[in-house]
């Protein structure tokens, strides 16, 4: 127990030679009252954990309980609402939007993107631009075979 609470508090004090400007490890408590290891809460490397996050960039995990909200997202992310601008991992949230482009996959019970390259699976998809799959009760691809469809709707 007290090797690993060594490495741990080794690795805290030497993050900021790893993550340069980004924070390691983010604990929000709603938006951007947070605090930070090292103490950037915008850009953060690692993870992003709390009751309501917004952040400009995360690269890892972002892991709430009510609202998450990022600009670039390169990882997982997974609350209540979801909403990031550019999304490359996942969104795993009961509600997913991003007013940007989704490559990798959207899981919710309501999904919406402007372009995806992936997949979408919830009861509502809604896409733009699609190159990829939506499976769920209703499934709106502006550019999909059909406009809308029930259970898949796709192209590719």
């Amino acid at each position: 127990m007290k090797k690993l609470a060594v490495l741990l508090a080794a690795l805290l004090c030497a993050s900021p030679v790893f993550a340069g400007e980004s924070g390691v490890l983010k604990l929000s408590l709603w938006g951007t009252k947070a605090i930070a290891v090292p103490h950037n809460t915008q850009v953060i490397t690692g993870i992003d954990f709390g009751i309501g996050s917004a952040a400009r960039s995360v690269k890892g995990v972002q892991l709430d309980l009510v609202f998450s909200k990022t600009n670039e997202l390169k990882g997982v992310q997974s609350a209540l609402l979801g909403k990031a601008h550019h999304v490359t991992g996942v969104q795993f949230n009961a509600i997913n939007l991003s007013d940007g482009y989704v490559t990798g996959a959207q899981f919710g019970f309501f999904n919406s993107a402007e372009e995806l390259h992936g997949v979408q699976l919830g009861f509502v998809n809604k896409v733009n631009t699609i190159k990829g799959l939506q499976v769920g009760l209703v499934n709106i691809a502006g550019n999909g075979y059909l406009p809308v469809m029930v259970i898949v709707n796709g192209r590719f």
